[in-house]
């Protein structure tokens, strides 16, 4: 925050000690800010001091301690000394012929009370190791403490997974195994079980009003022999599956715009070496070596009939084959349909329960339910768990919903919105490193605007100011005023929802102080407690108006 001076902020010391020899009535203190201000957890200022020529004995010491006095308690700091040109002491030299005592720097963390406190010095001064003068400033030489950072607004904010809502796909496989060099479909696999649960897929589709959209069939070969006839078979097999499907689902697809891809894939190289490595196989370094060699079936004979007995079975038969995937668009539901299959855990997919519980359900009982179901039905994917913990989080259940936070984690722990969610939470709960770690590593809006609260917390108001962006809140109105903006807090908060709120009217007094806008300071006190009347007792004592408390105007306002 930048240095301020509020009139009589600057409070120069003239302390009649009663002691000539010292005439320490003629130091002058200046202590910067003042009055003192909170930054994140601590105070901090500096004191600086001039003193005029002659006022120190060359064989002086003096001894200044530092003392903070609040309501509740007082902070004694250590005492810092200094002494004459001819002193044997340890302290600063301080010149007879006058000057400058070098800047003292001092800092105390916060404490309740201490916006009333009172900065004073104990001041102790001897000759040659006699005491001449043992006394504490008479007056303060700083008042209170400006604590304005502490209106930050817990208004944290949780990401929900984004539903992903839209149209739904769904996919049937079924596989077609081919003799050995044939193209020729075998009545078995025209009746297989796969080919029945392929036509009961097609009829619940076709019952439910779906869209065939696609049948994509790759042919494949297994690596005995010739690579071209290899291709040709892939090629063939896939052809003579397309037209089996046709024939087989003409009345389906009538009127249908389904359309067949053909794709002819050659040899299954990945599929061999892994079924061949999972395969009781022996030899299995000269098999290879025969398939490198474009060796044909009856040469794997020669490895014997146990050998090729079993690379028959277990590795070339499942290689020659046509895999056709059919793809449907299925029939969009209702919202009325999708409301009610959420609660009562029907056959949706993930998208549908996320969007039933963040669009169509607004009691969170019933969002919490549709999307319990959604966990059980997907227990591998974070989303469910996470848009819970927003259930809670938006209940103001902490501890809940940190809870399923934590499921969240633990199946995605890179997820952004799982990071910013967690580290909302440790804001929440005071634990500013946590949330910090957390919140570093989301890249979701809501991560941002969160890191902007945390900053505030921790005194960087320029950083803060940056991570509310055009946010247009009461925070990051706040931010404004303490990174030395003020004049642009009005703007930002009269854009947002906070902008009828009577603290925000308390902050566009502040603001207004800061730039000595006296007619503003008595507008929007007046708003603020007209809103809110504790706010009344909150000015009195704000030493954001210590310049206005004299003033005729403030003290009708505030009395």
């Amino acid at each position: 925050m930048k240095i301020r001076i509020y009139g009589f902020a600057v409070i120069i010391g003239t302390f009649l000690f009663g002691c000539a020899k010292f005439n320490l009535d003629q130091v002058k203190y200046e202590v910067k800010p003042n009055p003192l201000e909170l930054h994140g957890d601590s105070v901090k200022w500096t004191v600086n001091a001039s003193y005029p020529e002659k006022l120190v004995p060359k064989k002086a010491d003096i001894v200044i301690t530092p003392v903070l006095k609040f309501q509740g308690g007082e902070k004694v700091f250590d005492p810092i000394r200094y002494q004459g040109e001819k002193s044997t002491g340890n302290g600063q030299v301080l010149s007879h012929a006058g000057g400058k005592i070098k800047p003292v720097n001092l800092s105390v963390a916060y404490a309740e009370g201490m916006q009333n406190a009172e900065l004073h010095l104990r001041v102790s001064a001897s000759v040659k190791g006699k005491e001449k003068y043992n006394e504490s400033t008479p007056t303060p030489i700083a008042l209170g403490t400006i604590v304005t950072p502490l209106l930050v607004q817990n208004d944290e904010r949780f990401s929900a997974a984004p539903h992903g809502y839209g149209p739904i796909y769904k996919t049937a496989k079924v596989s077609f195994y081919f003799p050995y060099n044939s193209a020729s479909l075998r009545p078995g696999e025209k009746n297989s079980e796969e080919m029945k649960s392929l036509k009961a897929f097609v009829a619940a589709q076709q019952k439910d009003g779906a869209v065939f959209e696609r049948f994509e069939i790759n042919g494949w070969a297994s690596p005995d022999g010739e690579s071209f006839i290899n291709n040709e078979l892939s090629q063939d097999r896939s052809t003579a599956a397309k037209s089996f499907l046709e024939g087989s689902f003409k009345s389906a697809f009538k009127g249908s715009s389904v359309s067949f891809v053909v794709n002819g894939k050659g040899v299954d190289a990945d599929g061999f070496n892994t079924l061949l490595n999972t395969s009781p196989v022996d030899n299995k370094g000269a098999v290879k070596s025969k398939i490198s060699s474009n060796a044909m079936n009856s040469d794997f004979k020669a490895l014997g009939s146990s050998v090729y007995q079993t690379l028959e079975q277990q590795v070339f038969t499942p290689l020659r084959r046509a895999e056709a995937t059919l793809t449907v668009k299925q029939r969009q539901k209702t919202e009325e349909e999708l409301r009610t299959m959420a609660l009562e855990n029907g056959d949706l997919a993930l998208p549908e329960f996320l969007f039933a519980a963040a669009t169509l359900l607004s009691d969170p009982t019933q969002q919490l339910q549709a999307l319990e179901f959604a966990a059980q039905k997907f227990p591998s994917d974070y989303q469910p768990y996470n848009n819970r913990g927003v259930v809670f989080a938006n209940q103001g259940k902490w501890a809940e919903a940190k809870t399923e936070f934590k499921k969240a984690e633990k199946i995605a722990p890179s997820a952004s919105e799982v990071a910013n969610n967690l580290g909302a939470i440790a804001l929440k709960e005071g634990n500013r490193d946590e949330a910090k770690k957390y919140l570093a590593k989301s890249n979701a809006s809501e991560a941002k605007y969160n890191m902007g609260i945390l900053q505030v917390k921790s005194g960087d108001y320029s950083a803060a100011s940056a991570s509310f962006g055009s946010n247009c809140t009461f925070n990051a109105a706040l931010a404004k005023v303490l990174s030395g903006a003020p004049t642009q807090a009005a703007s930002t908060l009269d854009c947002g929802a906070d902008k009828d709120k009577a603290i925000a009217s308390y902050l566009k007094a502040v603001a207004a102080a800061r730039v000595a806008g006296d007619q503003g300071v008595y507008e929007h006190l007046r708003k603020a407690i007209g809103g809110d009347a504790s706010l009344k007792a909150k000015a009195k004592k704000d030493l954001e108006f210590l310049n206005y408390r004299e003033k005729a105007d403030f003290k009708d306002i505030v009395n």
